[in-house]
Formats: C-alpha cells, sequence, structure tokens
C-alpha cells in the first residue's frame, strides 16, 4: 500500500482509572500517545509512545472500525514530530549540512523507523559524510521496502542510486537498481543508470547490452547513446574515464 494515502500519525487515547482509595477514591482520565501506521485496507499496527515520545513496547493489529472508535489523532504532534523534521531534515540536506540533517531524520525513525523519505535522507547524508557502512544499512533496509521504489518518490531513489555509483558502491548500486527493476521493468532511465554502473566496472559488454535495452525502449534517450559512444570509443585496454552523469 501506497505511503501516500496510508493512514499514519500519532493517536491518543484516553481511558478512565480509578486513582485513591477510600473517601479519596475518584475516577480520573488518562491520556497515552500511540504511533499507528496502516497495514492493509482494514488493519493498523498500534504501537505505544513513551514520554520521550519514543517508541516502546510490542505493536499489536487494530481494525479501522476500532482506531476511530477509541483512538484520536493528534494532528499538531503529528506535523512537530514527523513531518516537520522531514522538511528541516531536507532543507538542512539541500544546504550541505549533513550532521544537523541526520539529526533530524533521526528524529522520524524514533517513531517511523520505516518511514521513506526519512530512510532516503539519512542514506544520502551518509553517504555523504563518506559513512558507507551506516549507508548499507540504511541501503539495505530500503531495497525491503515497496514503497521506496514508488513513482513519488522516483527523484530520491535517482539520487541515492547515484550516490551509491559515485561512492564506488557498485554491488549494492546494481542490488538496488536490480530491485527497483522488478516493480518497473520497462524504465530507460533505470536500464541507462544500470549501464553506468556496468560501464564504471568496466564491465563494457553488460554495458553496452544494457544501453541498448534502454534504447529499444526509448530510442531518443539521448545519455544512453552517449554512453554507447563512450564504450565503442575506449577499448577495454584503456583506462576509462569517469562518468560525469
Amino acid at each position: 500500500m501506497s505511503q501516500e494515502n496510508q493512514i499514519n500519525g500519532i493517536f491518543s487515547l484516553k481511558t478512565a482509572v480509578t486513582v485513591g482509595f477510600g473517601v479519596t477514591k475518584r475516577t480520573a482520565q488518562s491520556e497515552t500517545y500511540w504511533f499507528v501506521k496502516e497495514i492493509e485496507d482494514n488493519a493498523f499496527d498500534v504501537q505505544s509512545l513513551d514520554m520521550d515520545f519514543k517508541r516502546q513496547g510490542a505493536p499489536f493489529r487494530i481494525t479501522r472500525e476500532k482506531l476511530f472508535e477509541d483512538y484520536h489523532l493528534e494532528p499538531d504532534l503529528s506535523y512537530r514530530l514527523l513531518s516537520q523534521p522531514l522538511l528541516v531534515g531536507d532543507h538542512y540536506r539541500a544546504s550541505n549540512k549533513p550532521a544537523s540533517a541526520e539529526q533530524e531524520y533521526l528524529k522520524i525513525k524514533r517513531i517511523d523507523e520505516d518511514n521513506i523519505r526519512a530512510n532516503f535522507g539519512l542514506g544520502l547524508v551518509y553517504l555523504a559524510m563518506d559513512k558507507t557502512e551506516k549507508a548499507s544499512y540504511i541501503f539495505d533496509r530500503l531495497v525491503r521496502l515497496e514503497e521506496a521504489f514508488e513513482p513519488r518518490h522516483k527523484h530520491l531513489f535517482n539520487e541515492f542510486g547515484i550516490n551509491l555509483r559515485k561512492k564506488g558502491l557498485f554491488d549494492e548500486a546494481l542490488k538496488y537498481y536490480f530491485r527497483a527493476r522488478e516493480l518497473s521493468p520497462t524504465d530507460d532511465h533505470l536500464l541507462l543508470n544500470i549501464a553506468r554502473v556496468y560501464y564504471e566496472q568496466r564491465n563494457l559488454a553488460e554495458a553496452e547490452k544494457t544501453a541498448r535495452e534502454a534504447l529499444a525502449i526509448n530510442p531518443d534517450l539521448a545519455e544512453a547513446r552517449r554512453l554507447l559512444e563512450r564504450i565503442w570509443d575506449t577499448p577495454p585496454r584503456i583506462e576509462l574515464p569517469p562518468i560525469k552523469i
């Protein structure tokens, strides 16, 4: 299910509790906070949040009817703890302040560990900071999340794949692109990016084959033609010039 249409956010649950004893006994309202994530049409995972709004305990599943009957959406908290850090993190990343961006993305992951945009942001930040081990961890998480390859995330997806290649993480880049190809087998730009990785690996035969596949889908893809020209003009014995794109 697309995250775009999911119900994800912070909800509150108000329950009546009895406090005191004897003549001091009374009923009071207890309010707790929960992170709710829609899993499928009529199934929601609910996980308790502690006083610092960190996840605690194991999540459990409820129905849509139960959610709207017992829980109340907290839009202000959802914005302050989930949406706003994402906007701030993206701003810091665009401003070349990766350490500050990292802190904002981590705020989101304390609550929503599988948040696609936060994971992409963290992966890009770790690559920018040359923290390849942490970037690889994020990469492993992203390739398991089908939502990461949805069209609305395409700009982040492309940026992440390109940065994997530029950092010399060719095997990770190929694994990443092959996962995307399972979900979008006729994406000409995806095939072009795979061809670029093969070119960087000095695997000219596969680079040419994949670039031709991209052109078969889109004969007007000029970047694929330029890559083919570079392949044809570069004998395998000569050091290959790096791709600038």
